[in-house]
Formats: structure tokens, sequence, C-alpha cells
């Protein structure tokens, strides 16, 4: 994965931080990522190097419980590659990539260079990992309500990311969306999608629903699913919007995409050319 950002300083300390002699952290798939965990350290000053050897020395762990730790001045460490399913949220491990600031929040506040940083990581990552798309506070996560990590305000965080985010991105780059019909067994929905940069993005419960499927919202991680199955869904206005092969694959539904009149037809069985 490629960790140069622009306006951010990244050391790579992942061959050399303590590691526990036999024990190893399990892989995932990057596309297994959901979101960014925020942590704060919990301890006025300290290193990776020092919350790896207490991860490892104290707790028992494979190693260190970060993928990344920002000190006050900015510096970012790279201290696990993010298919890397480290301790640090529990049952959420396994979608959760865990993002430290170095502090105890709870009597001091993160350093605008520390702030900086984490967003210019978050945005790199959001673009290389596109199924992170949220960020959460440790104690968000389900089984930590009670655990005051990271100690700052994650909706002024948040709200924050995405100021930082519209001036980085800038308002003319908004690509133009098409509109697109739907047909479900050749019946025309009273529903509309939408094409943006070559894909078809479907109204999720409208299409769901149409075609009998089971749809259910994630409110801990802000994910939908339908039938069991994870979307790389959008959230626009309110209503969820996901690629169209996804969803008719999660609705066991064969597709074909009509050109000349941007339509989108879903059929059970073969669809014919």
């Amino acid at each position: 994965m490629n960790m140069t950002i622009p306006g951010a300083r990244v050391i790579d300390v992942r061959t050399s931080l303590p590691r526990h002699k036999t024990l190893r952290y399990g892989l995932r798939k990057l596309t297994d990522i959901r979101s960014a965990a925020m942590h704060h350290s919990a301890t006025k000053s300290g290193s990776p190097e020092a919350f790896a050897s207490y991860h490892v020395v104290k707790n028992g762990w494979p190693g260190i419980a970060y993928h990344f730790v920002i000190q006050k001045d900015g510096v970012i460490y790279w201290c696990n590659d993010p298919e890397t399913i480290s301790y640090h949220v529990g049952n959420s491990n396994r979608h959760a990539l865990g993002i430290c600031l170095v502090g105890d929040f709870r009597t001091q506040q993160p350093t605008a260079a520390q702030l900086e940083s984490a967003n210019h990581i978050i945005q790199h990552l959001q673009v290389q990992i596109p199924t992170m798309k949220q960020v959460f506070g440790h104690q968000e996560y389900p089984g930590y309500a009670w655990k005051n990590c990271p100690a700052f305000p994650m909706g002024t965080f948040r709200t924050n990311y995405s100021q930082f985010l519209q001036k980085a991105v800038g308002k003319v780059d908004k690509p133009k969306q098409v509109p697109v019909a739907i047909k479900l067994n050749e019946v025309l929905l009273p529903v509309a999608g939408f094409l943006q940069e070559g894909l078809s993005m479907l109204p999720v419960r409208a299409v769901a629903n149409a075609a009998g499927g089971k749809v259910e919202w994630i409110e801990q991680t802000k994910d939908v699913r339908v039938n069991g199955k994870d979307l790389n869904e959008k959230v626009i206005s309110g209503s969820a919007y996901a690629p169209a092969r996804e969803l008719a694959t999660a609705l066991g539904l064969q597709i074909e995409w009509d050109q000349a009149t941007k339509t989108v037809r879903m059929m059970k069985g073969s669809v014919s050319k």
C-alpha cells in the first residue's frame, strides 16, 4: 500500500516494533475493513515502541494494537498493515482499523497537528480502502460505551473532517449523475438509480423490497446488509444506494445493462441477450 501522503509525514515502523515470540495476528482482506476506530493512548506521552512493549509483555498480545499512531507533532507512525486484525475494539476488530493519537484527552487536548494528520491519514485510507466509509470513536463500538476513549467529541471530529474533505476535494470535482431505469422481471420499477463514473447505483431498500429481499440497517457501523450480505453502499439524502451487480448478487438475481435505454434489468435465472 502506498503511504506517501501530501501534507503529512509517515514513518514505517512495522518491522521494528516489539512482537510476541510465537503469537501472530490474523489477516483479512482490505474489503473487510468498514471503519476507522479513533483512540487516545490515555498517557500524557508515549511512542509506538512503548505501546507495543506494553501490549506484548503486559497483555500477551501478538503485537501493538494500533495500525497507526500519531504523535503530538503530527508525525504518523505506520505500525501494522491494514490487513492485520489487531486487538483494539473487541468483537469489531475484523472490520475496524485502529488509529491512536498520543495523549490523555481526559485532561489534555489533541494538538492541531495531530488532528490535521488524522484527517490526512483517514482521507488517504478511504481512497485506497473504499469500504472504510465510517469513522468512530472507540466508545462508539458495541460493548465499549463505558470507555472514555478517545475522550474528545467524535461528532465535532467528523464535522471537521467533512469540512476538510470539502476543501481537499473541491466542489468542482463532483461527478455527474445520469438517471438509470430499473426493471425487475421485465416490470419497470417506480424508482430510479443513477450512473456515476461508469457504475450503476440502485436504491437498496426499494429494489430489495420489490425482489422480496431482507434489508438490515446496522446502526453501530452505519452499514446496510441485504440477505445478510454487506454492500459497498453510499447514503445520499438518507437513502442507501449500492452497485447494481452487488445488489443483484445479494438478491440472487441475474443482471443485464441496456446501454441504449440506460436501464438495469434484473431477473431470476438467466437474462436473455
